[in-house]
Parts: C-alpha cells; sequence; structure tokens
C-alpha cells in the first residue's frame, strides 16, 4: 500500500487539485474522458499568487492531484481521489472518496471527503448539450463539513459556477471554445482569479 502511495505522489511531484473540481470544492466526477487536466493562472489582490494545478487520471476510477500556489514561496500541496459510483446519468449521482493535502502541509491540514455529482438536463426550445449539474459533498478534519455547487450551462460554450465551500462563496463564468481548452474569470475566497484549463491525452 505504501508503494502505490509513493508511485502516486511521485507521478505529480511537480505540481493540488481536485479532480474535475467545481472552482475549489470536489466534485463527484473524474476528468473524462481526457486523462489530464492542467490549470494555470493568477489569483490577484494585494499579493499576486501564480497557480499551477494538474489532476492525472490513471484507469478508471483514481485520480491524483497536485498543486503549486506562488513561484518563489511556493507551497505544493496532493491529493487523491476515487469513484466509487460512476455517475448514471438521469438515473444516479456519481459518487466519489478523496484525501486533500495528502502530506499535512496547510494550515487546515488534511481532509477527508464524500463529494456526489448530479446532472439535470438543460432542456427548453434549444436543448443545451451540457447538463444542469449540481455537486455536493461531506467532509471530516480539513475539509468543511458540507459544501455545495452549482453548474450552470448558459449556452452550450459559456458556463456559469458558484459554490458554497462551507466557509465562503466563490463564483466563476468560463469560456469553452472547444472540449479540451476553457478560459476561466473567477472570484476565489474574494480575490479575482484568472485561468486557463487544458485538457490533454483523450481515451
Amino acid at each position: 500500500m505504501l508503494r502505490l502511495f509513493g508511485l502516486l505522489a511521485a507521478s505529480v511531484l511537480f505540481c493540488f487539485a481536485f479532480a474535475d473540481r467545481l472552482i475549489e470544492i470536489p466534485t463527484g466526477r473524474l476528468i473524462y474522458p481526457e486523462r489530464v487536466a492542467l490549470e494555470a493562472g493568477l489569483l490577484a489582490g494585494a499579493c499576486q499568487r501564480e497557480r499551477v494545478l494538474i489532476s492525472l487520471r490513471l484507469g478508471g476510477l483514481l485520480e491524483v492531484q497536485g498543486a503549486r500556489t506562488g513561484f518563489e514561496n511556493r507551497l505544493e500541496i496532493y491529493g487523491l481521489q476515487y469513484t466509487l459510483y460512476p455517475e448514471i446519468p438521469g438515473y444516479a449521482p456519481g459518487v466519489s472518496l478523496g484525501v486533500v493535502d495528502l502530506f499535512d502541509r496547510t494550515p487546515q491540514g488534511r481532509g477527508y471527503y464524500v463529494a456526489l455529482s448530479y446532472g439535470i438536463a438543460a432542456l427548453g426550445k434549444t436543448p443545451l448539450d451540457h447538463d444542469l449539474r449540481v455537486h455536493l459533498g461531506f467532509g471530516l478534519e480539513g475539509v468543511s463539513s458540507f459544501f455545495i455547487g452549482f453548474d450552470v450551462p448558459l449556452t452550450n460554450q459559456l458556463f456559469l459556477r458558484a459554490e458554497h465551500t462551507g466557509e465562503r462563496v466563490n463564483a466563476a463564468l468560463a469560456w469553452r471554445p472547444n472540449n479540451r481548452v476553457e478560459l476561466r474569470g473567477a472570484i476565489i475566497r474574494q480575490r479575482t482569479s484568472w485561468s486557463i484549463i487544458i485538457r490533454l491525452w483523450e481515451e
């Protein structure tokens, strides 16, 4: 078991991200059909902080995550997420278990969570290709006891996202010109964030 954790940590040594995060909260989904999601951005404010986040899916049910915030006084964090039940569209939510801050480096410390995600078809006069998604979860120790979020497709390329992390509300507007690239402006922890997300290595 220790060898497995060592191998997983080594595979993301250069960079914390939740598997297919909404904004900050984890969801019950892994990245799919891509195997890698890379996010690079800037958290603006009195002290600007660069952020690089990566998620790597191993097989169909396990994902490892890593992040670096700040390039000088950097903080590196790692996490794991395992999908218990993949989502069955229209019938049952996806359910995942996860660990954040695997090596206990942040002030919040290591945390554990269960996250659920469910899609609701965005119907109307012109049905969209993307579902309205609801994400919620429960945490222990370094993760809030309850968190919830919504992913609302405004068009097939524009998405409004909002979440309550248990401590604060974050919101984002994301533009996805194609399935591999997403540009996002967000308010995270009351600070403006700009980022680009690239998804690679499709099965």
